[in-house]
């Protein structure tokens, strides 16, 4: 997390300092990124950079941050509603807006398509991190589903939620194999919706 000294520097600084940042995390791999252009750039030297972050990793993981912060809010309104929805609308709705978050922010769609393909191990360290917020939800989800009849009351609700977010993200990459000239867009549900599909039935071939 950024030190004190940051947050009190002008909000206007600040967010000039966010701003290239995100603009280096944009363009380039988290190893590849330059604390020099995003100093040069923000027109801070780089003795005052070190009196707001520890280092690389403490913007990176700050930027990441902020970004899933600015997420919640873009969902929270409709994460209100899911009380209305059944179990798999409530997660097609999520998905959806999840997208929809992605398409009218594209550097941080980036961002994040940069730190999925990034295996290092500070990138895997970091995702561990954050790992447990999306689980949160989608435990939450499931909860809200066994309460009403459409969850299966034996299942690992823990277990569940990390094969979901690790079949999304699945999901997502098959979509891109099989239209790498499409690029991201909402055509992702259509994928999404075969996986919801497989949620429901299973892949047991039905019987008479």
């Amino acid at each position: 997390m950024p030190k004190t000294t940051y947050f009190n520097l002008p909000e206007e600084k600040r967010e000039r300092i966010f701003q290239e940042a995100v603009v280096e995390f944009r363009d380039e791999t988290y190893d590849q990124a330059s604390i020099n252009r995003i100093v040069q750039r923000s027109g801070i030297s780089k003795g005052s950079y070190y009196q707001y972050f520890k280092d690389k990793e403490d913007l990176y993981f700050y930027i990441l941050q902020r970004i899933g912060e600015k997420k919640m809010d873009y969902m929270s309104p409709k994460l209100r509603k899911f009380e209305e929805l059944g179990f798999f609308e409530a997660l097609r709705e999520l998905y959806r807006t999840g997208i929809q978050f992605a398409l009218e922010n594209p550097d941080y769609l980036e961002i994040g398509n940069k730190m999925m393909r990034d295996q290092s191990g500070t990138i895997l360290r970091i995702k561990d991190q954050f790992s447990g917020q999306g689980e949160a939800i989608f435990v939450g989800l499931l909860e809200k589903g066994k309460a009403k009849g459409e969850i299966r009351e034996a299942l690992d609700l823990g277990l569940l939620s990390k094969l979901l977010m690790s079949m999304q993200m699945t999901v997502v990459e098959h979509y891109f194999e099989k239209h790498r000239d499409k690029g991201y867009s909402m055509d992702i549900l259509e994928e999404l919706d075969a996986f919801f599909d497989v949620l429901k039935k299973g892949i047991q071939e039905e019987t008479s």
